[in-house]
């Protein structure tokens, strides 16, 4: 018989990896109808309960979380034979915020005044939106 989370990862191809951290691993997948997404690869063999309990929380949280501003929650797989949880998230083209400004760091660009107001303003109404929004 064949694990349902093994199922659940056979919907996806992994193309690359495109970052690592202390956290586990970034990749970017295609979804077998072609929608490019990424997953967060983390291992939680190592965790304590209250650190598998707050991880099991923020997948519950992202679940809910649905805003413009906000990279969406696609689908969360677990890998229980190697203790692994995937999460199935929007992929952004150029990387998260902090990729941005590290890269027109290196580059020696200041980022264009109103492009730094455009993207306060989208954090600013994210953060609105999750701390005014129903429950549900």
């Amino acid at each position: 018989m064949v694990a349902a989370e093994e199922k659940a990862q056979d919907r996806y191809t992994v193309l690359e990896e495109i970052g690592h951290g202390s956290f586990g691993s970034v990749c970017k997948i295609q979804r077998t109808d072609g929608k490019i997404l990424v997953w967060k690869k983390i291992s939680y063999e190592a965790k304590s309960e209250r650190a598998k309990h707050q991880l099991v929380s923020e997948v519950n949280i992202l679940r809910n979380l649905r805003h413009p501003n906000i990279v969406r929650f696609y689908d969360h797989i677990i890998d229980k034979q190697k203790a692994r949880i995937y999460i199935v998230m929007e992929f952004c083209e150029y990387g998260d915020l902090a990729t941005v400004i590290k890269q027109s760091m290196r580059r020696g660009e200041l980022i264009p005044e109103d492009t730094a107001w455009k993207v306060f303003s989208q954090v600013v109404e994210a953060l609105e939106w999750c701390h005014t929004r129903p429950e549900g």
